[in-house]
């Protein structure tokens, strides 16, 4: 605090004259030279996934793999990694071999940059890198909600009131 006294009565009586203008840039007759310009260079947004176009492209082909095996993962690795989505329908499997299977082809997936989607108990779909797996729900007639008169289906009326 003593510091910022001494300072404030030295700068008290200080007028702008006192200032060095060419060394504080206010000098008219004073060109800084521009800064030099560097190139920028943007990369362009990177989606996670690769675009590909249809017309152009050569036909996916799916793999449906029936493993039986452990041993059975080296061909499911291999088909993901020429990047063929594979749908593996481990019926003919005991727990503990889906089980490591699903576990070896997580990791895969993962090492690859693709996704993996179980679709039933013993059924998953793997994608490559280049491939999404979107996921659709369709509800049938029997289970959708029925609509209230008011063109709110499954609302049950206005603030949730049944009239």
């Amino acid at each position: 605090m003593a510091a910022l006294n001494i300072f404030n009565k030295q700068t008290k009586n200080l007028k702008e004259e006192d200032f060095d203008s060419a060394y504080y840039g206010q000098d008219e007759d004073y060109n800084a030279p521009a800064p030099e310009e560097k190139p920028v260079h943007e990369k362009p947004a990177a989606s996670a996934r690769p675009a590909f176009n249809i017309a152009t492209s050569a036909p996916v082909q799916m793999k449906l793999i029936r493993p039986t095996t452990f041993a059975d993962g080296q061909t499911i690795a291999n088909a993901l990694m020429e990047n063929h989505p594979v749908l593996i329908h481990m019926e003919n499997t005991t727990k503990e071999v889906s089980h490591d299977l699903v576990c070896f082809l997580t990791g895969v997936v993962f090492a690859i940059g693709g996704q993996i989607q179980p679709v039933s108990e013993t059924t998953y779909m793997l994608s490559p890198h280049s491939m999404e797996i979107a996921e659709e729900v369709i509800e049938s007639e029997e289970n959708a909600p029925a609509d209230d008169g008011y063109g709110f289906a499954g609302f049950g009326g206005i603030g949730g009131y049944t009239y």
